[in-house]
């Protein structure tokens, strides 16, 4: 199973390359539309900006071979952070910017009346669905965020984290598409189980 982590040039890709290193698969940074179509599962990391986001995976001429490979492909994808974040409908950050639309909803700003933002630090995840995090549960992943996605269909939702008096969406997953908030590459060794369960489940 080949795993390509795509380029977007947006942060943690070399910590994404390093973690699913640790079991040995075979791991290559996706720089080209050709890389994605010979890709098994499509990784999309990335933190910062959502418009900035769009902007690089256009100007490198991957969004379209992302979107089909997913769509009509069904090739499985994992998003990580701004990554899951791209799967939305829109995003308002920076003004309003449309992401792959894979799963309606919108991307909106962490409400900062009770709690700082951005989000930043450890903090629990509670599972809906608990296939994905078996042997974690209730474990502790670390985040790096402003902005959440939200989902209209809920069901789509296999994981929350509590953040004040919110119930972040810390998980999505939808036929092929999985998606996390958090950061399992810098999550130490539940964030390594996460990646193993993740492709394990989709092989």
């Amino acid at each position: 199973m080949k795993i390509g982590v795509v380029n977007n040039s947006l942060g943690n890709v070399g910590s994404v390359l390093s973690a699913l290193d640790f079991y040995n698969y075979n791991v290559e940074l996706a720089k080209t539309p050709e890389s994605i179509i010979n890709s098994d599962v499509i990784v999309l990391g990335g933190v910062g900006n959502f418009k900035t986001a769009v902007k690089r995976l256009k100007t490198l001429n991957l969004w379209d071979t992302i979107n089909e490979e997913v769509l009509d492909n069904k090739k499985p994808v994992l998003g990580i952070c701004l990554g899951m974040q791209l799967f939305a409908d829109v995003s308002y950050e920076d003004g309003k910017t449309e992401g792959f639309g894979w799963i309606e909803g919108e991307v909106e700003k962490i409400p900062n009346k009770d709690v700082r933002v951005p989000h930043i630090g450890w903090n629990i995840v509670k599972p809906v669905d608990v296939s994905l995090f078996t042997g974690m549960l209730y474990s502790y992943f670390y985040y790096m965020h402003s902005y959440h996605f939200v989902p209209d269909d809920k069901s789509v939702v296999i994981a929350y984290t509590p953040y004040g008096n919110l119930n972040i969406v810390a998980s999505v997953r939808k036929d092929n598409i999985i998606g996390v908030q958090f950061h399992p590459e810098k999550s130490q060794r539940d964030g390594l189980r996460l990646f193993k369960n993740i492709l394990e489940d989709i092989r």
